[in-house]
Parts: C-alpha cells; sequence; structure tokens
C-alpha cells in the first residue's frame, strides 16, 4: 500500500512539474510579439478550413461541373481524333 501511494505521490509531483512548465512555456509564447504573427495566419488557416468543410458538396460539385465542361470541350474540339 504504501509503494503504491509514494508512486502516486511521484506521479502527481511529475504531472504538476510538467504543467508547470508548460504553463511557463505559453506564458512566454504569449509575452513573445513575434509569435502573434504566427497565432493569427494559424487562425486564418483555421478559419478557411472550416469555410471548405462546411462548402465541401458545393465546391465539389462545382469542380466536376468545371471539369466535365473541359472534358466535353476538349472531345468537341478533337472529335474522333
Amino acid at each position: 500500500m504504501d509503494k503504491i501511494r509514494v508512486g502516486i505521490t511521484k506521479a502527481k509531483s511529475k504531472c504538476f512539474a510538467m504543467a508547470a512548465t508548460v504553463r511557463g512555456r505559453l506564458d512566454d509564447f504569449k509575452r513573445n510579439v513575434n509569435g502573434m504573427g504566427t497565432i493569427e495566419v494559424v487562425l486564418i488557416v483555421a478559419v478557411l478550413v472550416a469555410l471548405a468543410l462546411l462548402f465541401k458538396t458545393f465546391i465539389t460539385r462545382y469542380a466536376n461541373t468545371i471539369f466535365d465542361s473541359i472534358e466535353s470541350k476538349t472531345e468537341n474540339a478533337l472529335g474522333d481524333w
């Protein structure tokens, strides 16, 4: 039973140490002004991905229509060549 308590105590202390390290790095990242450009780019990409997923069927249908049109016009232009 004591070994289990010691193991749990060690695990807790490691978790707290890891959390403190992560918290410290996040604080450093927040204070870093250069990181704001990265955050903005990530947010823009996330919004674009969300929009692409939201309009996926529309985009797919539109692209298929364009490619079908290109294919039919190419077949008409080439004929039996």
